[in-house]
């Protein structure tokens, strides 16, 4: 059996994804579309329990990224441990409330930058394919400037692949 090359399946589920939120798909690229995000969630989250489905608009793709934000009046320093398109799951022993919105500074190591994203949580407690001893908050993205959100879309794609 001939390997996967999930740099490549990404680059095309990235292409149609793109194409699906702005003007549509045709039912075969649609079909594609449905058949690359399965491989990609499969790939990614390969500890997922079965039956369980990944109901995300985005695959989600595994990372590991100092993040920090302001609580009660002192800086917190987390771990991201997961991208996506539309938010990030974020490990921390001290989670905020669900629906709080705050500012995530993500610190990208190359190219060096701190982005400022706006954020609300909106779940707490279990991690990534329910690992209970990953305490922390899925956090969905909010209404960014068009700038953010390339900049977020392109390291999404960059780490889908594996770069930095």
């Amino acid at each position: 059996m001939e390997p996967v090359d999930i740099a490549a399946r990404f680059r095309e589920y990235v292409r149609l994804d793109q194409q699906q939120r702005e003007g549509g798909l045709s039912p075969a690229e649609l079909h594609r579309w449905q058949a690359l995000k399965s491989l990609l969630s499969l790939h990614f989250a390969p500890n997922r329990p079965k039956g369980v489905a990944d109901t995300r608009d985005s695959v989600r793709v595994p990372t590991r990224m100092k993040v920090s934000f302001a609580s009660d009046r002192e800086l917190v320093g987390c771990l991201m441990t997961n991208l996506s398109r539309g938010g990030v799951f974020v490990q921390t022993e001290r989670p905020l409330e669900l629906h709080t919105c705050f500012t995530l500074i993500i610190h990208v190591d190359s190219p060096r930058l701190e982005l400022a994203v706006p954020v609300e949580v909106v779940s707490v407690g279990v991690g990534p394919a329910f690992a209970r001893d990953k305490q922390g908050m899925g956090l969905r993205f909010r209404t960014m400037s068009a700038g953010l959100e390339k900049q977020i879309r392109d390291l999404y794609e960059r780490r889908s692949v594996g770069q930095r």
